[in-house]
């Protein structure tokens, strides 16, 4: 792939099905002899007393009957039971949910066929934050990384948004947020964090602001061939692909430490396209972008500001996600180095009350030297539980827990985006009642935010966020959107990582 960008959208690739190649013709005068295995049977069937060619046949119609019922049952309502293990109150009532045959099926423009999203038990059964210990249990598909992005439209998108807690309300905030990201485009195809909406940042940086637009009308279904923001999607990716260089580096154009951040999230934007679309004539830049994420990594496991320079947790949290983005999108990532950032997050791992890293810790801080940070704990787990500790560890639970205690609030002196970001992501992976206690505020609390009239409908103020004087709306707006997200964005951890 040239520095040029994606030339022709995949719709325009040659349909070799039409190439005018076809089978060569049987002589249909030719009859012709069954061989090997084929040939014993009908020669036994043949050979067979008629009275035992009938019982067989009798039989085969048996078992077919006794299966169609069976196929109806999975075919026409599947049901999820979430239940709440919490003893006492409304909540240990078991909710559950239908899918009809006719909602199995995806609307005329979602671009995939029925057939290729169907939901199956086992696709149900990965998304169910609790599964009833009543009655029989769902069998449990093995968890496959792979399949990170597969919620993001269709039928499995709607029945995520119910069994995480999403709400008309909710789709609504995200729906008004990616209207505004699409007015805000500007002609080259870029996003800007300063111009052209009021309360800009301070500082420039076209490569991450435009990388995380892309990650929030990605994570409503949109991919730079389908969906209803394509054409955005397709300008913004080009705009990346021209400033991506032969080492696979976005950034030479953002300022100071600034490119470190948008390098890893314009490889994140890209891995997810190439992985929701599967155009191959994306790989080679998404490859492109991983090798230069793996080159920059520390001996010591973390990423900072620069490349093998000494990590902090706030920049090694987005080149986690860059390379997990690449594993569900099927690139290759080594193992040795994905487990080498275990090191890093060891040295700020902590313990209330012990100095230094604590192996048995439920914090992190930003360094090695600091005091552990809600934000940098909400982002250290987010980053154990991809890299493979399961959801129901001690260290994870317990840290959750200090999470919910500090919700999303609505007044301006307490506003944290970039906290909220990562907190919500931890928590929606680790599921359970922290989870469903958190959402509970944030389904209310992050669209009341929302401006909802003006020239900045659909936008959130950046006031009072300790990160808003820099990012500016757009960064407050794209931050909010993922989180309203959530319950979709990514396939969540909670029931494949216990298991």
């Amino acid at each position: 792939m040239t520095n040029s960008g994606v030339a022709t959208p995949i719709n325009q690739l040659q349909d070799f099905s039409d190439s005018g190649v076809s089978k060569p013709e049987q002589d249909p005068e030719q009859e012709q002899e069954p061989e090997g295995w084929d040939r014993w049977i009908s020669k036994s069937v043949k050979e067979a007393p008629s009275w035992l060619v009938s019982t067989m046949v009798h039989i085969a119609i048996i078992l077919l009957l006794a299966l169609i019922p069976l196929h109806q049952e999975v075919t026409k309502s599947l049901v999820l039971f979430l239940g709440n293990s919490e003893a006492g109150g409304e909540g240990d009532s078991l909710t559950s949910f239908n899918l009809s045959e006719s909602e199995m099926m995806l609307g005329e423009n979602d671009g995939e066929s029925a057939e290729d999203l169907a939901v199956s038990a086992s696709d149900l059964s990965v998304i169910a934050p609790e599964l009833t210990e009543i009655g029989t249990q769902m069998a449990v598909a093995d968890f496959s990384i792979k399949k990170g992005l597969t919620g993001r439209s269709g039928t499995m998108k709607g029945a995520l948004l119910k069994a995480y807690g999403g709400t008309e309300q909710t789709e609504k905030a995200v729906a008004l947020g990616l209207e505004w990201l699409e007015r805000n485009q500007l002609s080259d195809g870029s996003w800007s964090l300063v111009t052209p909406f009021s309360s800009g940042g301070t500082s420039e940086n076209r490569p991450a602001a435009t990388a995380m637009a892309l990650m929030a009308f990605m994570g409503a279904g949109s991919t730079h061939q389908t969906g209803t923001y394509q054409p955005n999607v397709y300008r913004g990716l080009n705009y990346l692909l021209r400033l991506q260089d032969d080492d696979g580096y976005f950034a030479a154009k953002s300022a100071g430490i600034q490119r470190t951040y948008s390098q890893a999230q314009a490889t994140i934007a890209l891995c997810e396209l190439y992985g929701m679309s599967g155009d191959p004539k994306l790989k080679e830049s998404a490859e492109r972008a991983v090798g230069w994420a793996l080159r920059a990594q520390d001996q010591g496991g973390g990423w900072r500001y620069e490349p093998r320079q000494t990590g902090d947790t706030s920049v090694t949290g987005w080149y986690v996600m860059a390379l997990i983005s690449a594993r569900m999108a099927g690139l290759d990532v080594p193992s040795d180095q994905l487990d080498r950032i275990h090191q890093f997050l060891d040295t700020v791992q902590r313990k209330e009350g012990v100095r230094g890293p604590s192996p048995d810790g439920d914090q992190y801080a930003y360094q090695a030297p600091s005091q552990p940070k809600i934000s940098m704990t909400a982002e250290g787990m987010l980053c154990r539980m991809y890299l493979g500790w399961k959801t129901d560890d001690p260290r994870i639970t317990e840290g959750c827990g200090k999470v919910t205690g500090e919700p999303i609030v609505t007044g301006v002196q307490g506003r944290d985006y970039y906290y909220w970001y990562y907190a919500t992501n931890a928590l929606h992976h680790a599921g359970g009642a922290n989870w469903r206690k958190w959402n509970d505020v944030m389904k209310q609390e992050l669209p009341e935010m929302q401006i909802r009239s003006g020239k900045e409908r659909g936008s959130w103020p950046p006031e009072g966020d300790p990160h808003g004087s820099a990012g500016g709306r757009l960064y407050a707006t794209v931050l909010s959107i993922l989180c309203l997200e959530a319950y979709y964005r990514h396939m969540p951890l909670s029931e494949m990582a216990n298991r």
